[in-house]
């Protein structure tokens, strides 16, 4: 399993902010896509858990799993965006493809697919 690099990922709470306030969101039923553009050449993407979700355990594996479905759509991905996930009670009992599937489907409705992916 390897990392995301550093350069890749949202950690500041600036960063997070920035797109809940000037970005746009889409919700799913296990997942809410927040996005915005960032002009660079690469994504960044930000998992972010509430704590009424559940303990520590249960919130990083979460994010585990949200993290791996975003890895897993991320080919498919244009370049250029941050992206916040935000998983949502259902996502705890859903299982990895359910979550992989509903991920790539709110990409393609906000436009995150590259052109002539959001077929597939």
């Amino acid at each position: 399993m390897h990392t995301m690099p550093k350069s890749e990922r949202l950690r500041k709470s600036r960063d997070f902010t920035r797109i809940f306030e000037h970005g746009k969101s889409l919700p799913g039923s296990r997942v809410v896509v927040y996005y915005l553009e960032n002009g660079l050449s690469f994504n960044r993407v930000g998992i972010a858990v509430s704590r009424r979700l559940g303990g520590a355990v249960e919130r990083n594996r979460l994010k585990r799993v949200v993290k791996e479905a975003y890895r897993a759509s991320e080919a498919a991905l244009r370049q250029g965006l941050d992206l916040v996930l935000l998983p949502r009670s259902k996502a705890k009992t859903a299982s990895f493809q359910e979550v992989k599937d509903e991920l790539l489907w709110i990409l393609s409705e906000c436009g995150a697919l590259r052109k002539g992916d959001e077929e597939k």
